[in-house]
């Protein structure tokens, strides 16, 4: 299956003026995806594709626990004498 953003799957967006056609374009060319921009000006804005392939593109955060914090499994103990292990 193609990536989204790429040749054989680019994002397809229906917007309703010239200033978000430009951001579209403008986010996809730094991101180096294929997309494809339609006006409709009689209907409702989708740039779904646009935002799917933002949040993919987003790094994973984890948050770091210290040795001596409370375990996040909620037992009431420092994580390094429960979970660590």
């Amino acid at each position: 299956m193609a990536k989204l953003g790429s040749e054989k799957k680019p994002i397809i967006v229906h917007v309703q003026s010239e200033e978000r056609a430009k951001y579209v374009a403008e986010t996809s060319a730094a991101h180096g995806w294929h997309y494809i921009i339609g006006f409709e000006f009689d209907k409702p804005e989708d740039i779904s594709d646009l935002e799917k392939a933002l949040k993919r593109s987003e790094p994973i955060r984890s948050e770091k626990i210290g040795r001596n914090d409370p375990c996040p499994c909620g037992s009431g103990k420092k994580y390094k004498k429960c979970c660590e292990k």
